[in-house]
């Protein structure tokens, strides 16, 4: 979640010029939620906070692991869980854990359709630019907080993945302290339960967590 950029004018005129069965006033909402997005976590350049998952697979082998680790965060939008442990489940983990770009990144990556706006939350329909695995994401925005509150994948082959989230707030900032999950996808179902705690704000990171992930 990033201060207003330049490509703002342009994700503004993506939410204008695609309403598709959105009214005209849902896309001004939308469109000022959107806004509002961009201005959450201003100061915020960089974190780091403690990681502790729970997984219960679907299918063989049948097994409930726990992981313990960190997630690192650095502007524009460098992402990065790091496990104490590195075991094939957590690899596999990581390849489905979701990294939603922040919403100023949004407009160079996806077609950015408002659905609708009930007053409470907003709906975002994301479709990659580039051709890949996922057809699109639905993304859930709280209106009082503009914060992402759920955010589902679907994939052209029919599996998805879907997540909430809830934050805190730490020094003013809006951080997520809790995740809950369920991966179905055909050759991976489970469900996950994350909890983040211990953040350190604008802190420096080392890149080569990033250059690993």
């Amino acid at each position: 979640m990033l201060a207003l950029c330049c490509r703002f004018t342009l994700a503004l005129a993506l939410i204008a010029g695609s309403l598709g069965a959105a009214s005209a006033d849902t896309a001004g909402d939308a469109g000022a939620v959107y806004a509002r997005m961009q201005r959450v976590n201003a100061g915020l350049k960089s974190y780091q906070a403690d990681l502790h998952v729970d997984v219960t697979t679907h299918g063989f082998p049948f097994i409930s692991p726990s992981l313990d680790g960190k997630a690192y965060f650095q502007q524009p939008d460098k992402n990065a869980i790091v496990f104490d442990t590195v075991p094939v489940l957590a690899s596999q983990f990581k390849k489905v854990y979701p990294q939603l770009e922040p919403p100023a990144e949004w407009p160079s990556v996806y077609e950015v359709t408002p659905v609708s706006d009930d007053g409470t939350s907003a709906q975002f329909r994301l479709v990659r630019k580039k051709n890949g695995r996922i057809d699109h994401v639905d993304v859930t925005v709280d209106d009082r907080t503009a914060t992402v509150t759920a955010m589902t994948y679907i994939y052209k082959d029919g599996g998805s993945i879907s997540f909430q989230q809830t934050y805190a707030v730490v020094d003013g900032n809006y951080v997520i302290k809790a995740q809950s999950g369920k991966v179905d996808l055909p050759s991976y179902h489970a469900d996950v339960a994350s909890t983040f705690s211990n953040y350190k704000l604008n802190v420096p990171i080392d890149q080569q967590v990033f250059a690993t992930d």
